[in-house]
């Protein structure tokens, strides 16, 4: 009896992680509604896109789209170097600024001009190790003026998401509505 007790405290405790419920938590301004416009999850990767309201996936001013990569391992230097490379090829006219470089999260930020199809705009992104791999973190706005105008807003919001790991998933402090397994 106490052998089958011990081998399921055990057993219970090495599948913890395997259950875990990555979300993550992003502070929106006060008086502006952001919602879900996009979610897609595929093996180890999910894609989350939120728009203001009365903006859609396809159809955007801002918008802050959240990828995360479950069990990538890459150094976050290399993974913002690949990405930021990959960004660059879709639309070159305007180099990348390091605004924050550490070993487990980097923001980079830029603005663009049109070129070919594809409409300016200016963004940040984030690249952060979370619990169960990399997570992007990538705001984009079309409308130059704004997007200076509310910089230093928009860069703590994206400085300061957070990414919640529960090993419950029943365990609801947040709201399933607006918090997204990742």
């Amino acid at each position: 009896m106490k052998r089958a007790l011990l081998f399921s405290i055990i057993f219970s405790l090495l599948i913890l992680p395997v259950l875990a419920y990555e979300t993550i938590i992003i502070k929106f301004p006060d008086k502006e509604l952001w919602l879900k416009a996009y979610y897609k999850k595929a093996g180890n990767e999910a894609i989350l896109q939120y728009t203001p309201k009365g903006q859609y996936s396809n159809d955007w001013i801002r918008t802050i789209v959240v990828h995360s990569y479950n069990g990538s391992t890459y150094p976050i230097s290399v993974f913002l170097t690949n990405n930021t490379a990959r960004l660059l090829k879709i639309n070159p006219t305007a180099p990348y600024k390091t605004l924050r470089l550490t070993p487990n999260d980097a923001i980079v930020g830029r603005c663009t001009e049109d070129y070919k199809n594809i409409k300016a705009q200016c963004e940040f992104l984030r690249v952060t190790r979370g619990y169960e791999g990399i997570v992007t973190i990538h705001y984009m706005n079309k409308n130059k003026d704004d997007f200076m105008e509310n910089y230093n807003q928009w860069y703590n919001i994206v400085k300061r998401a957070k990414l919640y790991n529960s090993y419950y998933r029943d365990e609801r402090i947040l709201d399933k509505a607006e918090y997204f397994e990742l």
